[in-house]
């Protein structure tokens, strides 16, 4: 899929959950769009395919532990500062009924989904504000923001809190000029393929998702801050979906 133009030459983008396959979007869009990016993940391993890829820093870490969040910020100052954050890291992948959930499991999804964004994103407004300068936050959130899933009550759950948690962003830091927004995209798929859920009968690209965020964080939504920005083909716009129709996935 082409890109959509955007210039950040000169800029300085830190992505997180950068191995997953919406992370692998957006490091790419950022840096062939001239930013330099530091791209961070849990999985090591994962971080390897940004080997040789020009403009591209990696640094593997658990984003939920203050420790690591203090590690990457020292990165982040001695690389030259930061001019945008995108959280986009995440568990996805649990599918239990909330009646059967533990609580050790609903704080691990916790900590990987809302907490890693708040450990983040308080250290980047405070870096911000002490330079007397402004920044972008784009959060990744999901339709579990407003509307539930099934058996994924915990991540909807933080998906809700990263919205509100961008718009706390916005409303308390806004006159600072930092801006902080949601991206919420469905049905994200390596592929694209038919979708009967969607009224746009198809699924999403993570090149669309990283363009909506390269997007937010331009200078063209200069204006938008506290915002949420659903690329998801018109699924939240619809009043019911039919059961019988076989479901794609949710980002």
């Amino acid at each position: 899929m082409s890109a959509v133009r955007f210039d950040f030459a000169g800029e300085r983008v830190l992505v997180t959950g950068a191995a997953g396959l919406i992370g692998r979007a957006l490091v790419h869009r950022f840096a062939d769009a001239g930013a330099e990016v530091l791209a961070v993940d849990v999985d090591a391993e994962g971080l390897k395919v940004f080997d040789g890829v020009s403009r591209v820093a990696t640094m593997p870490g658990d984003l939920g532990r203050e420790d690591v969040a203090d590690a990457v910020f020292d990165r982040v100052r001695k690389d030259g500062g930061l001019d945008v954050l995108v959280n986009n890291a995440a568990m996805t992948e649990l599918r239990t009924p909330f009646i059967d959930i533990d609580a050790d499991v609903w704080d691990a999804v916790m900590a990987a989904n809302l907490r890693s964004a708040y450990l983040l994103s308080v250290r980047a407004v405070r870096l911000w504000r002490d330079g007397g300068r402004g920044g972008t936050i784009v959060h990744l959130s999901s339709p579990g923001g407003s509307r539930a899933h099934d058996d994924q009550s915990v991540y909807d759950v933080t998906k809700a809190g990263i919205e509100a948690l961008s718009r706390a962003i916005a409303v308390e830091l806004g006159g600072l000029g930092i801006r902080s927004n949601c991206v919420a995209p469905a049905s994200v798929v390596g592929e694209v393929r038919p979708a009967t859920d969607l009224p746009s009968r198809r699924t999403t690209a993570p090149e669309e998702v990283a363009d909506a965020a390269m997007f937010l964080a331009s200078p063209a939504a200069a204006q938008l801050n506290g915002h949420v920005l659903r690329v998801d083909g018109g699924l939240h716009a619809r009043l019911r979906t039919d059961p019988s129709q076989e479901q794609q996935r949710d980002s």
